[in-house]
């Protein structure tokens, strides 16, 4: 009977030791001032004891992604080691006013029972208070509060010191503007502090530390959640792990070590994870290059690769990145090389939106004066309500973008610029005692431009004499050509005023551009039953020559639109004639138009159309889904041919569940598993190859 009594009182202890760990991890990693109640937790109207562990906890403060309903699930889960207890049940007070309740009954086994309790709040300016309480028989017993808790959407912010700048007058403060963390110390560069885990109201005014603290998120970040609650009444939360004057290797990811809070990922990566918002970031911003103007540019592509990859693995749900091409900046002797780099992003990534910072005002030659990031705000605005809030105001949103430019005639004597997204307004006049004809530059020569105009959407340049140049580029890499400021304008605008993307060592042609608006169906991507594709993607159409060895004349990157499957290649070093449409994209099998060619010419549009008939591809190579003939899927390694190696890639990929973006995400759900499987082998079994002339 000792030994039973004895055995009983042991057990006993070892569960009250193990609770108490849980409780106390738990309560240092999230050290913060709510009523947090662990184990051993005193009923706040009752004053009894009950022997509580977490799972699952809302705190005081905490923001919620809301999902396709508008709303998000609130859980209080753990075990319950107090016997005579029978339910546990939570209420929840909208607004301070109670709404509603739910009641869980609990089953005991072993000593213990477990609980779990849900309830959903709704994306609103509406503050949520939850009470949970354990019952027995007619006894209410509260053992945790957690208040003030809001639902909406959620960003990061990353980059270098334009990404999370601060200003005594940024004093605005709002319980549905939310951040959780701190920037450390120093420009964000001291280690992290894992106890620094609380959720507080947004702010950007440095009071704490200059351009960084507790719950900064910048000036520009902070005004954008005003507005976006303001104007569609949507709390907002961000977290921005910006850090000043750094490169973009000093960004990336360490693979060894991923929430290293020594490095300036790792440190962003442990506060989103820490928040629980990891899987629902709508949105990356991502504000740096000023500092990869030396020599550096030349990995600025691979390193931004390896980020992107890095954020499609850690935070898998997010639809966009707003990537901003900097302007003349500091002293960096590469920067204009850098900008086009920033430029061709979106080539290789359908998913980033590019947004200029040319000619936006209140610039000091690196940063911006708080007015002139309350105005930068206004221009992101645009692209985050057409994007994530069904804007309507979308015209002339985006910059205008360099595609095509080539001598008008013979005599070399005109050059003629064909801008995208949006028109250039008018020709700007001068300003600051600098004159726009100068800061074009003819193979890296400037003074070679007499004067421009703007007809439609062409910029046309008179040159002083003929020239036969074959590279053009658009802004200075920083300096004026007068003195050794740096470079604040004329530049060139559309009508919205925003800035034409600089360009570096573009093409000259002797060609006018011609336009092929190709319309066709990506077999993995295609959804038969609404004819359209789950989501956009970028692919390239290479002209080529109608004979042997049918040389690549030239090529053009484009978007295929997931609602028309149509984009728009334009083509501007090719001559007029027939040619065939080469398409090559991410995990496709490459297809070649019908024989003998497409007819493209010079100046003119042209419309083809892939899906229409199998006949449309050389050698019939497409398959027939629904009412559309679809490009093959599953060459994932683009050798041609879709065989085992291919389905072994998509099956490595699908044994981790991988999500995000990825050539093996065969039908576009961002994460590759079964359904990505079965195109691979079907295709494999088939013996799927590229059929060309």
């Amino acid at each position: 009977m000792f030994l039973k009594k004895f055995f009983t009182i042991i057990v006993i202890l070892i569960l009250l030791i193990i609770g108490l760990y849980s409780h106390r991890a738990y309560s240092t990693e999230n050290s913060y001032s709510n009523s947090f109640s662990g184990l051993n937790s005193i009923s706040e109207s009752s004053g009894i004891t009950a022997v509580i562990t977490y799972n699952q906890l809302p705190r005081t403060l905490q923001f919620y992604a809301r999902d396709s309903q508008d709303s998000a699930s609130v859980t209080f889960s753990g075990s319950l080691y107090t016997s005579g207890y029978d339910s546990v049940f939570a209420e929840v007070y909208r607004n301070n006013t109670y709404h509603k309740r739910k009641s869980i009954k609990l089953s005991y086994s072993g000593g213990l029972s477990s609980f779990t309790v849900s309830q959903k709040i709704h994306s609103e300016l509406s503050e949520y208070k939850f009470k949970l309480y354990l019952k027995s028989g007619s006894t209410s017993s509260l053992i945790y509060t957690a208040d003030s808790i809001v639902c909406g959407d959620a960003f990061i912010i990353c980059g270098q010191s334009n990404s999370h700048p601060t200003d005594a007058q940024a004093t605005y403060r709002n319980e549905f503007c939310r951040s959780f963390g701190v920037q450390t110390s120093n420009y964000n560069s001291t280690p992290y502090n894992p106890a620094d885990t609380n959720w507080g109201y947004s702010r950007a005014d440095g009071s704490v530390y200059y351009w960084s603290g507790p719950y900064n998120v910048g000036i520009w970040g902070l005004q954008l959640q005003k507005l976006i609650k303001e104007t569609y009444g949507i709390p907002t939360c961000i977290i921005n792990g910006g850090r000043a004057s750094t490169t973009i290797e000093m960004h990336l990811r360490n693979d060894l070590n991923q929430t290293d809070l020594n490095s300036i990922y790792g440190k962003l990566l442990y506060r989103v994870n820490k928040s629980g918002l990891a899987g629902n970031i709508k949105a990356v911003f991502w504000y740096q290059g000023e500092s990869d103007g030396s020599l550096s540019w030349m990995n600025y592509y691979n390193n931004f690769s390896d980020l992107y990859y890095s954020w499609k693995q850690n935070y898998p749900g997010f639809k966009k990145v707003y990537l901003f091409q900097t302007r003349p900046c500091c002293s960096e002797p590469y920067a204009s090389q850098l900008r086009e780099v920033q430029r061709c992003l979106p080539q290789s990534y359908s998913d980033i939106s590019l947004m200029s910072t040319a000619g936006f005002p209140n610039y000091d030659g690196c940063h911006y004066s708080y007015s002139g990031y309350i105005n930068l705000t206004d221009y992101v605005l645009k692209l985050v309500k057409k994007d994530f809030y069904n804007s309507t105001d979308t015209i002339d949103i985006l910059p205008p973008d360099i595609k095509s430019a080539w001598f008008t005639n013979s005599q070399k004597k005109e050059i003629a610029l064909l801008f995208n997204n949006s028109k250039i307004s008018s020709w700007p006049a001068d300003t600051l005692g600098e004159k726009m004809k100068d800061y074009f530059y003819l193979d890296g020569v400037t003074g070679i431009v007499s004067s421009g105009s703007v007809s439609g959407d062409t910029v046309k340049l008179k040159l002083n004499a003929a020239s036969n140049a074959t590279k053009i580029t658009y802004l200075p890499t920083v300096w004026t050509h007068i003195d050794s400021l740096v470079y604040e304008g004329p530049f060139l605008r559309n009508p919205k005023k925003i800035g034409a993307l600089s360009f570096h060592n573009f093409p000259l042609s002797t060609y006018p551009p011609a336009t092929v608006n190709v319309t066709m169906a990506v077999e993995g991507l295609f959804n038969s039953a609404t004819n359209k594709h789950t989501g956009k993607d970028t692919v390239k159409i290479y002209l080529r020559n109608n004979y042997y060895p049918y040389l690549k004349r030239d090529s053009s990157v484009a978007v295929i639109d997931s609602n028309t499957l149509t984009g728009k290649f334009v083509f501007g070093n090719a001559p007029s004639g027939t040619y065939y449409l080469a398409v090559s994209g991410k995990g496709i099998v490459e297809t070649w138009s019908k024989n003998p060619g497409v007819i493209v010419t010079s100046g003119a549009v042209t419309s083809y159309n892939f899906t229409s008939s199998a006949s449309q591809a050389y050698g019939n190579n497409m398959i027939l889904k629904g009412s559309k003939y679809c490009i093959y899927s599953s060459d994932i390694n683009q050798d041609g041919i879709v065989d085992c190696v291919d389905n072994a890639i998509v099956s490595n990929f699908a044994y981790v569940l991988y999500t995000g973006y990825s050539s093996s995400d065969l039908n576009g759900d961002r994460i590759v598993d079964v359904g990505d499987i079965a195109i691979a082998e079907r295709n494999s079994f088939k013996n799927i190859v590229k059929i060309t002339p």
